[in-house]
C-alpha cells in the first residue's frame, strides 16, 4: 500500500508540474506571438513535453489561455491585497492597493496578456467576467474596511465595487491608448484617488496622497 500511495503522490507531482510548465510556457509564447499566432505545438515544445500533454489538461488552446489569464489576475490579487493588508487606515490601504495595482501594470506580460491579448481569446464578456472574479473581491474588501471604520459615505458596496471596478478598467485601457502611458498613469492615478476620496469622510485623512485633493 505504501508503495501505490508513494507512486500515486509521484505521479499527482509530475501532473502538477508539468502543468506549471505547460502555463509558463504558454504564458511566454502569448507574450511574444500573441494568442492568436501562437500554436499548440509552440507550447508543447517551449515546455518539452508533447501536444498530448497540453490535452491531458486543456480542452483547447483557449482553455490554456483561460488558466494563464487566472494565474495572471490571482498573482496580480495576491499582490494588492498584501499591500493594503500592511497599510494602517483604510485610506492607507486604499491608496496602496492602487499604487500595487499601478505597479502590477508595469509588467510587460501581465499588460499585454490581461489588457491585449484576453479581450481578443476570450471576447470581451468572458474577459470582463474573468477580471470581476479576481478584482471585485480585491475592490470590495478595501470597501468593507472603509465601512467597518464608519468612514465610507456609501452604503451600497456591492454596486459600488462594480462601478470602481468599471472606472479602474477604463481608465487602464485609456493609458493603453496613450501616446504618454507614463503621464496618463499619473493623470489616472490622481482622478481616481479624487473619485474615492470623495466617497469617504474627509476628516481623517488629512493627507490623501495625491494631487488636487478636494
Amino acid at each position: 500500500m505504501p508503495d501505490m500511495e508513494t507512486a500515486r503522490t509521484r505521479r499527482e507531482e509530475y501532473a502538477e508540474a508539468t502543468y506549471e510548465a505547460l502555463l509558463d510556457s504558454a504564458a511566454a509564447c502569448f507574450f511574444e506571438w500573441g494568442y492568436g499566432a501562437t500554436s499548440l505545438d509552440a507550447v508543447a515544445k517551449r515546455a518539452r513535453v508533447t501536444k498530448g500533454a497540453i490535452y491531458h489538461h486543456f480542452a483547447s488552446k483557449r482553455d490554456l489561455f483561460m488558466a494563464v489569464l487566472e494565474r495572471q489576475e490571482e498573482n496580480q490579487a495576491r499582490t494588492i491585497s498584501q499591500a493594503a493588508t500592511a497599510a494602517t487606515d483604510p485610506w492607507s490601504a486604499i491608496v496602496a492597493a492602487f499604487d500595487a495595482f499601478l505597479e502590477t501594470l508595469s509588467d510587460p506580460v501581465y499588460q499585454r496578456l490581461c489588457w491585449v491579448e484576453g479581450p481578443a481569446a476570450l471576447g470581451f464578456e468572458e474577459w470582463w467576467a474573468c477580471g470581476e472574479r479576481f478584482e471585485i473581491p480585491v475592490i470590495r474588501s478595501q470597501l468593507e474596511r472603509a465601512a467597518e471604520a464608519g468612514v465610507l459615505l456609501i452604503e451600497d458596496l456591492d454596486m459600488l465595487a462594480h462601478v470602481l471596478f468599471g472606472a479602474v478598467t477604463a481608465g487602464v485601457l485609456a493609458m493603453a491608448r496613450a501616446a504618454d502611458p507614463e503621464g496618463e498613469r499619473d493623470r489616472f492615478r490622481n482622478v481616481m484617488l479624487q473619485v474615492i476620496h470623495g466617497m469617504v469622510r474627509l476628516e481623517p485623512f488629512k493627507d490623501a496622497g495625491f494631487g488636487g485633493a478636494p
